[in-house]
Parts: C-alpha cells; structure tokens; sequence
C-alpha cells in the first residue's frame, strides 16, 4: 500500500499513553477516495434481519469481487453515528461506514463488511454520550446491539469468514457501540477501532490483550475526549497491552472524517489476527 506522509506535532511520553499520538488534520490522502452515495449502493447488498420476536433491523453487506466460498475473508462490523438511524437501508452507507469497500482498498484487503441501522431514536449503548465513560455492568444490552450481533453471528454462518480476522470498528454513537461490542464479546474479536466513543474503564483487563487503535478529536463537543483517553489510560497499564490512540488537534466530533482514510489503520487492521 502506498505509503501517507502524516505530520506529526508530537509524541507523547510512553509511560503515559502506549503509541499515543497526536496529529495535525492538514493532512491529505489521495489513496482513499469518497463516493457518491450510490457507488455504496450499488456494491452492497440490502438485507432487513427479523428476529424470534418480529423485532426488525436494515443492513448491508458487501462482499469482496469475485467472492469464492472456499476461501475466508476477515469480517468488518462496522456500527454508524447517530445521525444514520432510520430504516431505509441507505443512511448508514456514509464513507466512514462504508468507504473501505473502495477498489484499492479490496485489492489489497478483499473483505466482507456488515453495516446494520439503528432504528429511530434508539441507540447501540444505552447511556448520555456527553457523559463519556460510563459502567458496563449498570448498562443492560440494548435491542439494537442485540439485533446487531444476531445479524453478525447469522453472517458468520452463512458466508466464508475467518473468524481469527473479526472486526469491529465505529464512530460516535458506533464508538459506543464499538468499545460495547468489544467489551462484550471479546473471545471473538481481533481488533478494534472505536472512533470518537467511550466505554467502561474498569473492562480494561478483560480487553487488555485485543488489538485497539482509537481515534478521538481534542475539541469534540458531543462526546468528551475523556471517553477515549479513559479507555486507553486503563489498557496502558497493562504490560501486554495492544492499545494505539491517536488525537486529531483542533477538530471537534468529525474525527471519523479523519480516521477512515488513514492508509496506516487500514493496514494495521487486516493485519490483525486472533490467537
């Protein structure tokens, strides 16, 4: 893949933060492309998932070119912001959902990638996002993620995924659900990408050893910077820990704009593989 000069203001103290940068978001990158609404369309698949109780939820999937069922493709499960939520089918397919279905990118990293909606006025995480860091334990799972992980566990059934590549990556809202999703089944997950998001700091030992890399504006409004900083100060302390972070100066909650179109993560992530 084609390497992106980023710069770099600085380099903060390992003992602090493991890997924990911060960047400028001057940078430009002509590897990752977005597109028009309809190229996302058009390369995914439209699904609606009914559960046991007539509970429903939209998704799609896309599948890499020339898909073989003989051979196994990592899985991107990837949870959407807040402002995707519907039951069209089409809100969540916003470049930072579904942007690495983009030609270069599948070339190199040919994968599946689940992309579920969340209904009208509900959440993946059941808690205030202006609050950040909240506790696992007090927080019952919601329908949404319920559906999300049926819909998941129904994917990897039917279709030919290596279940040493899963991953799980998503922003605001889906940053949510993204640190829930890894907090909640960690057995199954080989690298997370939480993108402007929070979690429970005292799950950290029960994530430490799974591959994190979490991205975070130091201006955001909507959800605090404590959200991801909490997160990652609790993995460090773990010697064995996999924890990256990387702070976008001055930029508010549109890190996700940021984030997806960095050729490293994608590289770092479809290098991932569970034990």
């Amino acid at each position: 893949m084609k390497k992106i000069t980023i710069l770099f203001l600085c380099l903060i103290t390992q003992s602090v933060f493991s890997q924990t940068l911060y960047l400028d978001n001057s940078f430009s990158t002509d590897y990752l492309k977005e597109q028009d609404k309809s190229f996302y369309e058009q390369n995914t698949n439209a699904y609606i998932y009914t559960d046991k109780n007539g509970a429903k939820m939209p998704y799609r999937l896309f599948l890499p070119d020339n898909y073989n069922p003989k051979k196994k493709y990592p899985i991107v499960l990837v949870f959407h912001g807040a402002g995707s939520r519907g039951n069209d089918n089409l809100k969540q397919l916003r470049p930072w959902v579904a942007g690495w279905m983009d030609v270069e990118v599948q070339k190199e990293h040919p994968s599946i990638i689940l992309m579920p909606q969340c209904p009208n006025k509900q959440q993946w995480v059941n808690v205030p996002w202006k609050e950040g860091s909240y506790r696992f334990k007090d927080i019952p799972v919601s329908d949404p993620m319920k559906l999300a992980k049926e819909i998941f566990d129904k994917v990897v059934q039917e279709y030919s995924v290596d279940k040493k590549r899963v991953y799980v990556m998503g922003m605001s809202m889906g940053g949510y659900g993204t640190w829930n999703f890894t907090m909640r089944y960690p057995k199954i997950i080989a690298a997370a990408v939480p993108i402007c998001g929070a979690g429970d700091p005292l799950m950290a030992k029960k994530i430490k050893r799974i591959p994190i890399w979490a991205f975070h504006g130091d201006k955001d409004p909507t959800v605090p910077l404590a959200g991801s900083t909490e997160m990652i100060e609790s993995l460090t302390r773990f010697k064995k820990h996999k924890a990256r972070f990387t702070i976008y100066k001055d930029v508010g909650h549109n890190s996700y704009e940021l984030a997806w179109k960095n050729p490293s993560l994608v590289d770092w992530l479809f290098s991932q593989h569970k034990n």
